[in-house]
């Protein structure tokens, strides 16, 4: 913002005409004790507010100008009066009426932030425009016989009409200037220092990339977003947003006198809103900027706080648009998409997807269901492709169907208060030679609340047991054991889970401790490949 130094010398009178002033005291029916107290950026934004919105934004920067010295700040704007009948009452406002959607619509700010600065802040205020001016004070008054304070004005009117509008605060601290510094950074004009490069702007908003400028601690923003990205509502900051823009919506409906921070489902709202009206090249942009978020999938319809929708919005408008459509698919070439909301069977399938995907993690980038509108694959569409699914078959040989009752008894054997199974699982060979992995799992929900010997819980049932069929072989039994040991701990939860990491644990110890019998399985595994010789 521009300091512009101005220089007022006494206006030359003419002899014998004199200025008819009219001085009166105007209670405002305000208590002194009235239990509001605003923090002085709040102060010092509901004043600022009261210039903004007398002037377009696109003219904000040229035609506001402030001063600060000697303890004193004062604000000013040019070419612009309005009547003081506006500040008298509760309620009342100059913009209730206009079209856009202004913070300042509840009338109240001059009013309160007064009240404040005059009661907390001891500042002394004085405002004036046109042909009046007026002094912020406190008068006596009884009430149901005490005396109480109320704030007042007390105002001058005069015969000459200056045109322009003007607030002098005196008493303000260095630390308090530094504050107003950051308050005007919290509204919306082109020259704010917070905005980076534009990326688009209509009448309803517009969206920049975020600036280097700090984003002060004053400033509103929501705490799981961090201080990143801005977003912009009514004309104000009223959130962030965990990517590098700013966003702002300028047709918004004010709800909350205090001006408080969006919610984070509200933030999300506004990005909605926004994606709705953007052309493609600009969505383009956006959902690069948004990359983070690009693996989310609203896996509830109440999901407020998803970035789901928002991308589907976005990924929409570049479908729409063959051009950017086939760009952004040249750009990201191997993107997969994961389905929400699994069934039983698909939840298998997921997970036979992901042991494939452990080996390819490097050629491809998994993202959520949104962009599948863009034509990509799903997860386990390409492991399909591949041949990294399983393929079962049932016919076992004999020998692998002895080697299947060798692990199994061990098991039963060993684990008989540990694996709870009944029945015990049915055995599956993987015949795929292709398959990224030893063994898996098919696995249900356990509804029952159940615990071993360990006391671990038992979250899921095990319906089957597949082994690789490269892993039948004479000399392999441990790395067999092994499998089948680490496939019934998932009983216990997923690789990733506590409980089931406690539970393989709890195996290999108990397989440990007990070496005779496993050696002595061992030499039966190995009895079948030397029968079949």
């Amino acid at each position: 913002m521009k300091l512009r130094q101005r220089i007022i010398r006494p206006q030359s009178r003419n002899k014998g005409v004199q200025l008819k002033m009219e001085n009166k005291i105007i209670p405002l029916n305000i208590v002194f004790t009235y239990p509001v107290h605003w923090k002085t950026f709040q102060i010092f934004r509901d004043y600022i507010q009261n210039f903004y919105d007398s002037v377009p934004c696109d003219q904000w920067y040229e035609r506001f100008h402030y001063e600060f010295h000697d303890n004193t700040l004062s604000m000013r704007i040019e070419s612009q009066t309005f009547n003081y009948e506006w500040l008298l009452h509760i309620g009342a406002s100059t913009k209730t009426n206009s079209d856009q959607k202004h913070a300042g619509y509840f009338g109240e700010g001059f009013k309160i932030a007064s009240l404040c600065a005059l009661r907390d802040k001891h500042w002394e205020i004085r405002m004036s425009s046109g042909n009046w001016s007026l002094r912020v004070i406190h008068t006596d008054h009884i009430i149901d016989g005490k005396k109480v304070q109320m704030l007042a004005y007390d105002l001058a009117e005069s015969e000459i009409n200056i045109p322009k509008s003007e607030l002098i605060l005196q008493g303000i601290s260095n630390e308090d200037f530094n504050i107003f510094k950051i308050a005007l950074k919290s509204f919306y004009y082109p020259e704010n220092e917070l905005l980076g490069e534009k990326i688009w702007e209509d009448c309803d908003g517009a969206v920049y990339t975020r600036s280097k400028a700090q984003y002060d601690y004053e400033l509103p923003y929501n705490y799981n977003f961090g201080r990143k990205g801005i977003v912009f509502c009514g004309y104000q900051i009223r959130g962030s947003n965990p990517f590098d823009l700013v966003v702002c919506l300028h047709d918004f409906e004010q709800n909350d006198r205090e001006r408080d921070s969006l919610l984070e489902m509200e933030v999300v709202t506004v990005f909605k809103r926004m994606s709705a009206i953007l052309p493609a090249e600009v969505s383009f942009k956006i959902v690069e900027k948004m990359r983070r978020v690009w693996i989310s999938n609203s896996t509830d319809r109440f999901d407020f706080e998803s970035w789901t929708p928002v991308l589907r919005r976005l990924l929409s408008n570049i479908l729409y648009s063959s051009e950017y459509c086939k760009k952004f698919k040249d750009k990201y070439p191997n993107l997969l998409y994961l389905y929400p909301n699994l069934s039983k069977v698909q939840m298998n399938w997921r997970q036979e997807a992901r042991s494939w995907y452990k080996n390819v993690r490097d050629k491809y980038v998994l993202v959520g269901e949104p962009f599948s509108l863009l034509g990509y694959s799903s997860l386990e569409d390409e492991c399909r492709r591949n041949g990294g699914l399983v393929k079962d078959d049932n016919l076992h040989s004999e020998l692998e169907k002895n080697c299947f009752l060798i692990l199994k008894d061990v098991c039963r054997n060993l684990f008989s208060d540990f694996f709870i199974a009944d029945p015990w699982p049915s055995h599956k060979i993987i015949t795929n030679p292709k398959a990224a992995y030893h063994g898996m799992a098919t696995l249900y929900k356990n509804k029952r609340k159940q615990f071993n010997k360990m006391h671990l819980c038992i979250r899921n049932k095990i319906d089957c047991v597949y082994l690789k069929r490269s892993i039948i072989e004479a000399d392999k039994f441990y790395d067999g054991l092994s499998t089948y040991v680490h496939e019934m701990c998932h009983m216990f939860g997923g690789d990733s889970s506590e409980n089931f990491s406690l539970g393989l644990t709890h195996a290999m110890e108990i397989l440990l401790e007990n070496t005779a019998i496993v050696e002595s399985a061992h030499q039966k595994w190995r009895q079948q490949f030397c029968d079949k010789a």
